[in-house]
């Protein structure tokens, strides 16, 4: 079942993808940028729940330049990080660290098309997330075991040349008491996808 909030995110991204569309202007029509790029790179994964202990990630994304300001991608991602999570009766879990793995097909608004770009985005798609097996602040157990879920992604950032910073917020819901959102800040490089020899003058 998807959860209200995933539900929302999906809305405003799908809303944002057409009426990013809708508002191109003639510069961004005219595809001055290489169609095809690549974003790869690594990052700190900061996981929501009581007893969640942050990790890293890495990950990597093909991506199409539709328009000048707007591109879309698959992003892979893979994360190693111990969830957690309390309940209203205090019980805590703490888990071991593991990977999960995801795989989201994602939009991105540049708000210039200088060698600082801005950008804002978001996705949807599916979270592999490994069982989690911990131990209670009572002593007791709990184990979760491994599912896939449905969620989504929020993210903004800014890429100077080829190098890209940018910070994702993945909105997944809980397994059980389990907390799953995560925060990602991110470092890496983009490959390809710059513009076209004809219009590297700076004036561009």
């Amino acid at each position: 079942m998807i959860s209200p909030l995933v539900k929302t995110s999906l809305f405003f991204f799908f809303l944002f993808l057409m009426s990013t569309v809708s508002a191109q202007d003639k510069f961004e029509i005219i595809h001055h940028y290489k169609p095809f790029k690549v974003d790869a790179g690594l990052g700190y994964a900061r996981p929501q729940g009581m007893g969640a202990k942050a990790g890293a990630l890495m990950y990597i994304e093909p991506k199409l330049n539709l328009l000048d300001k707007l591109s879309i991608g698959i992003r892979s991602e893979a994360t190693a990080m111990a969830r957690g999570a309390f309940d209203a009766s205090d019980f805590e879990a703490k888990g071991e660290a593991g990977l999960s793995f995801s795989a989201l097909g994602t939009a991105d608004y540049y708000f210039t098309n200088r060698l600082v770009r801005p950008y804002v985005g978001a996705g949807a798609g599916v979270y592999r997330l490994i069982s989690v097996e911990g131990t209670s602040n009572g002593g007791g157990s709990v184990t979760i075991p491994s599912e896939t879920k449905f969620g989504g992604m929020i993210r903004a950032g800014v890429e100077i040349w080829h190098i890209r910073l940018g910070a994702e917020y993945n909105i997944i819901g809980k397994s059980g008491i389990i907390a799953n959102n995560y925060l990602g800040l991110k470092i890496g490089i983009v490959f390809g996808g710059g513009l076209k020899p004809e219009y590297a003058d700076p004036e561009y």
